[in-house]
């Protein structure tokens, strides 16, 4: 199984490398901005799981317009200017990251959106662990606030489609 995965990311790394480097006239490849960094962390959830100390996390907190307002307010003050106010990873400071920020509008809308666990650690332990720039806000959100930028990614994002 493991000889399969390798074999499979020999072949498919160089598509997506190529497919998520700009081209001539600042366009992307056909991921477009932002999919390789969404790749690069789905591929290590595929290989490895999700890091133990996340693996059972639920959001315990139902949700509420008062909590996607939350997760809205936090989303603008801490994602946006990377991520962009669409989620689509076209914000202001995110131009010249590498890889983009992630498409979370795109993102929102995948099976990986819908797992507490996944998506707690993503923001929690930012990207580094996948050669991104996104930071960790472990230390800077509350666990409350986290679930509520969740909770707006797959809600509030999911329908700027």
């Amino acid at each position: 199984m493991k000889r399969c995965a390798i074999l499979a990311m020999a072949l498919l790394l160089p598509i997506t490398e190529a497919a998520s480097q700009p081209v001539p006239g600042g366009r992307w490849g056909m991921m477009g901005p932002g999919m390789m960094a969404n790749m690069t962390r789905h591929h290590q959830v595929m290989m490895y799981g999700v890091p133990a100390p996340y693996r059972s996390l639920r959001d315990p907190l139902r949700n509420t317009p008062d909590k996607l307002s939350r997760g809205a307010a936090v989303f603008e003050q801490n994602c946006a200017s990377c991520h962009g106010e669409s989620g689509r990873g076209e914000g202001p400071a995110g131009e010249q990251l590498v890889p983009p920020p992630a498409n979370l509008a795109w993102l929102a809308h995948t099976p990986m959106s819908r797992s507490d666990p996944y998506m707690y650690w993503t923001i929690a332990e930012g990207g580094t662990s996948i050669g991104s720039d996104m930071p960790s806000f472990r230390e800077t959100l509350s666990r409350d606030e986290i679930w509520a930028v969740i909770s707006y990614v797959r809600e509030g994002l999911g329908l700027r489609r």
